[in-house]
Parts: C-alpha cells; sequence; structure tokens
C-alpha cells in the first residue's frame, strides 16, 4: 500500500456579496499543499459548481494552477451535464486551463440503460487523449458496465468509486482488462485499501484535511494502532455531517463558519442559502463534540470554546 494518494473536491468560497472570493480560494488551497492531497477543482459535491458561470469555473481552474501546480496534483471536476454536448464544453474547458486530469462525474438521475449509458461515455469521450477519471455516485451502474467502458476507453486513467460494496470493487477489478488507478471514498475505503484502491477521494479534507492524511498515510505504513483511531475519526466526522445532506455544501460551510475557514462570511451560492441561526448552532455544537482533535485545534486558533 505504498504511496496511497489523497484527493479533496475543493469548497469554493464566496464574498458576502456573492461573487468568488479569491484571495480566500487562495490561501484556502495553501491547507491541501501543507498536507500534500491532491485537488479537484469546480465540483458539484463541494465547491457548488452548479451554481457558478463559465467564466467564474475558468477563473477557479486559473487560480488554483497559479496556486498548486508543481506541488500537489491539480486535476478538474467540471459540474455535470445530461446532454453530450455540453459535458464535452465542460471537459474542454478544464483541459485547455491546463489541469492534469479530468473527472467525469456520473449520476445516473437520466435512468440510462447499460447500452445507453456505454454510447453515452463513447460519445463523451470521442477524440479526447486528455488523461479522464470517471466517477460513479448514487445509482451505481454494474461494475460490468464500467468495466467494460474502463477497458474500450484508454484515456480513462482513473475510476473513482463513491458508493458500491466491497463485492462491487472486487468484481470490477476482476473485469480490468489493463491497469487503471481505483480511488474510493473515504468513509467505507478501509477494506478497499487493503485490496489495492490506489488512494482516497471526497471532500472531508477541506475541513479535515491533516486527520484524512495521517489515516491514508497510517494505512500505507501499516501502522495499525494510528490507522483505527484516525479512521474512527472520520467515521465519526463522516456520520456526523451526513446529517446535513443532501446539500453536501451546506455541511462544510457551516464548518467554514465555525472554524473561520477562509471565505466563511460568504456562505453558499444562491440560490442555495445558509440556515437559521438555531439550526447553525445545533450544527456547531455537534462538530465541536465529535471529539476529533484537528477541529477542536481549529476552534481554539479562531476564540471557540470547547464544550467538556
Amino acid at each position: 500500500m505504498a504511496g496511497l494518494e489523497l484527493f479533496c473536491r475543493t469548497a469554493t468560497p464566496f464574498k458576502r456579496s456573492g461573487e468568488i472570493d479569491e484571495e480566500a480560494l487562495r490561501k484556502f488551497l495553501q491547507r491541501f499543499i501543507r498536507s500534500k492531497i491532491g485537488i479537484y477543482l469546480c465540483s458539484a459535491a463541494g465547491g457548488e459548481s452548479r451554481a457558478l458561470t463559465w467564466e467564474e469555473l475558468r477563473r477557479i481552474y486559473q487560480i488554483g494552477l497559479e496556486e498548486c501546480k508543481g506541488k500537489i496534483p491539480v486535476h478538474g471536476n467540471p459540474p455535470e451535464q445530461y446532454s453530450v454536448r455540453q459535458r464535452r464544453e465542460y471537459i474542454y474547458q478544464a483541459i485547455e486551463a491546463g489541469v492534469e486530469m479530468v473527472m467525469v462525474n456520473f449520476y445516473n438521475g437520466m435512468r440510462l440503460n447499460d447500452t445507453e449509458l456505454k454510447l453515452y461515455f463513447k460519445e463523451v469521450l470521442a477524440g479526447i487523449k486528455h488523461p479522464i477519471s470517471i466517477a460513479i455516485n448514487a445509482d451505481t451502474p454494474k461494475a460490468e458496465v464500467m468495466a467494460d467502458i474502463c477497458n474500450n476507453h484508454r484515456q480513462i486513467v482513473a475510476f473513482n468509486v463513491s458508493h458500491g460494496g466491497d463485492a462491487y470493487f472486487v468484481k470490477f477489478r476482476e473485469l480490468l482488462k489493463r491497469d487503471i488507478d481505483i480511488y474510493v471514498h473515504c468513509n467505507g475505503s478501509l477494506p478497499k485499501l487493503t485490496m489495492g484502491a490506489k488512494g482516497v477521494f471526497g471532500t472531508e479534507a477541506n475541513i479535515i484535511p491533516k486527520t484524512q492524511k495521517a489515516y491514508v498515510d497510517a494505512c500505507a505504513n501499516k501502522n495499525h494502532a494510528a490507522l483505527g483511531r484516525f479512521y474512527e475519526q472520520i467515521i465519526r466526522y463522516a456520520s456526523f455531517m451526513s446529517q446535513w445532506y443532501p446539500l453536501k455544501p451546506r455541511a462544510i460551510k457551516l464548518a467554514f463558519r465555525l472554524l473561520k475557514l477562509p471565505g466563511w462570511e460568504g456562505g453558499l451560492r444562491e440560490p442555495f442559502r445558509m440556515p437559521a441561526e438555531k439550526e447553525y448552532r445545533r450544527f456547531a455544537d455537534g462538530m465541536l463534540k465529535l471529539g476529533i482533535p484537528e477541529i477542536a485545534e481549529q476552534a481554539r486558533a479562531v476564540g471557540v470554546r470547547i464544550p467538556k
């Protein structure tokens, strides 16, 4: 398990006026450089990219590359689009910006059957020679279908699995006919890492980068005592944050406010809104009681009292 990697779908800080806070974004990206965590810019999961304009997406790529290129891996995660034409436009935008790899998310809200899904990827990726990673989320397509797509498109060099249990992971690997890096979501990642996953991706490192990096390093170094400790913390964190879904950026931005992370004042991009004060206090109280040292450390640094 030497050399396990870690990637974060990064959040997007905003000003109170609603504009992207470019200065805060630059400061926020330093967290990932310090922890040696690769980034996926412009994701919908953490970066609210569905609410960003074409020009804003391009600017985020530019800032991310200016700050991080040559220091940590800089990948793009354009907002998902249903039509092939729009999907390709966003992929090419990320490629032209200069990111090292582009993630193509797939949420099967379109309810594509197996044949349609294969044709969709064939048309989306036609003629693209840049390294591509694909990600599956809810409504996980069959392992056989995803393996076939990866086997038939040489530009796909990585597969990101958010959902699907250990059996899905094993089945997919058995059906692969070429080397592809497999990354798994942190929550539930431990068995898959021991079975050969290349690393971990998700949104957790927006808030607890040192904890998540320590978990991956402990796994790579087979430090079982540290591994269990950090993994337990991540599970507690993920379980708590899941209470504030389905809008993942809301939980992230609530944590931004609590820990005064760069750009916290701007909150969420419309049409979403930050919750009422009562809900924020409930969130803050719950997060501070998780018993995660990194959260307590950040809270104390900005003058937040830790409850006993």
